[in-house]
């Protein structure tokens, strides 16, 4: 195992699927049809009932950017290379929020609630990952 390694994501029975969709630019979220609700980050079951799975559907990766920082000295050195960079909390069309990534995004014109899409970039040799641009 690599430093690198030790903070990958982990990809286990359930988020393989989601990972999967990711190397083919697709952004997956799970979805109850019972209750209409989408979820984040990938779980077994549905969140508040056990009893039941969730569906895979795709995200339409139109989001909104709710809280953001501009990383510009990294404590990790796998990442001293990127910075700056700037990681976010965006809420999805869909209602759930996730950490990702801004690219290709000047500094000076991040701002909370600003439109976002969906792109996906190769962060580590094999690891597809959403990040998200100006809409």
């Amino acid at each position: 195992m690599t430093d690198m390694d030790s903070i990958l994501p982990v990809q286990d029975a359930v988020s393989s699927v989601w990972f999967d969709a990711a190397k083919n630019g697709t952004l997956l979220l799970q979805y109850d049809p019972a209750n209409g609700k989408f979820q984040f980050y990938p779980r077994a079951h549905v969140v508040g009932a056990p009893d039941r799975e969730p569906e895979w559907v795709e995200s339409s990766g139109a989001a909104t950017l709710y809280s953001f920082t501009v990383v510009k000295r990294s404590i990790h050195p796998q990442f001293a290379g990127s910075v700056p960079f700037t990681l976010a909390i965006v809420e999805l069309a869909e209602g759930p929020r996730m950490t990702s990534w801004i690219v290709d995004v000047a500094e000076e014109e991040l701002r909370c609630d600003m439109h976002l899409k969906v792109v996906f970039h190769e962060i580590h040799p094999g690891l597809i990952m959403p990040c998200f641009t100006k809409a």
